[in-house]
């Protein structure tokens, strides 16, 4: 029998970085079939997509009786209307079960900063958005000339004016703010503006990836500072060479209650959510760290972004 993820009382662990489909990319999950894996196997899950906003999807597939967290996301690159408030409110448009009701449901979602289309990221990937090592064909993939992809210099006064719209929206809604793929230096300025603007939910997101690399140190800064989680996600460990070693240091330097650990599979190759969860929270408890560590930086943390009030 496969051991059970963690929970604390009716708390359950909560995914917050989950590839579905259907996208150019080949996915293991379409939004109705990782809801029923969440179901079925007690964990709550955020639906991520790089190119359409996956509030609709997702809400439409929850029910009154789920007891995990169902959760849909936008990742603000250009083609869900790049840094600005257009694809927070695309988004917004589309979280309502009820398709008669006058306003979004209330529940919250996840907004990621660029992802596939920063500047930082097509440097990683030979100027190209998607890799063909993904699970793509490379006919559909797009080649960036240099310069072409979102950068933010806060020197821009109109890409300073358009990022701040897009905080504003998810300030005004208490939504959870993800940096996505920016470099360290946009990082810094994203979490520190919103911060500045009232965003009280933000994830730094897997800042050991090679478009960001944020040292622990930095880290643990942003944690005291803005209160900014910084994400550890199993699929990293594999596809991008990161070691456990790397993330033991995160959590010693950040301290468990700072960070939060998600799985980002969904590529056509990887385990399933709950069979990526139990591996990787079982090497952890190998190489030294405690249960009630590994609960609240999956179980406690994550229900503290998606559910409770913060100050």
């Amino acid at each position: 029998m496969m051991k059970a993820l963690p929970h604390v009382g009716d708390k359950r662990v909560i995914d917050m970085h989950v590839h579905i489909g259907p996208e150019f990319l080949r996915r293991r999950y379409s939004a109705e079939s990782l809801a029923e894996e969440a179901r079925r196997e007690g964990f709550g899950v955020v639906m991520k997509n790089h190119f359409q906003p996956t509030t609709g999807q997702v809400s439409q597939i929850r029910r009154d009786d789920d007891k995990v967290a169902l959760v849909g996301s936008v990742a603000l690159n250009f083609g869900c209307g790049g840094v600005d408030d257009h694809g927070v409110r695309s988004a917004l448009s589309g979280w309502k079960r009820d398709v008669t009701a006058a306003d979004p449901d209330s529940d919250r979602f996840v907004v990621w900063m660029p992802t596939v289309c920063c500047e930082a990221h097509l440097r990683c990937y030979n100027r190209y958005d998607l890799s063909q090592a993904w699970g793509i064909k490379g006919s559909h993939t797009r080649f960036y000339a240099e310069g072409t992809g979102y950068a933010l210099d806060p020197q821009d006064d109109s890409k300073m004016a358009a990022m701040k719209r897009a905080l504003q929206v998810i300030a005004d809604n208490d939504l959870i703010l993800a940096t996505g793929h920016l470099d360290q230096d946009e990082t810094l300025t994203v979490v520190k503006t919103a911060h500045e603007m009232g965003v009280k939910r933000i994830i730094l997101t897997h800042p050991l990836f090679q478009s960001t690399e944020l040292e622990p140190e930095t880290m643990a800064r942003l944690w005291k500072d803005y209160g900014a989680y910084s994400e550890l996600a199993f699929v990293n460990l594999a596809m991008d060479d990161l070691t456990y070693e790397q993330y033991i240091e995160v959590i010693e330097a950040v301290g468990p209650q700072g960070v939060i650990l998600s799985s980002d599979v969904g590529q056509i190759f990887s385990p399933t959510v709950a069979d990526a969860m139990r591996e990787y929270f079982s090497e952890f408890r190998k190489r030294g760290i405690r249960e009630d560590d590994i609960v609240e930086m999956s179980v406690i943390n994550t229900n503290r972004l998606v559910y409770e009030d913060m100050a």
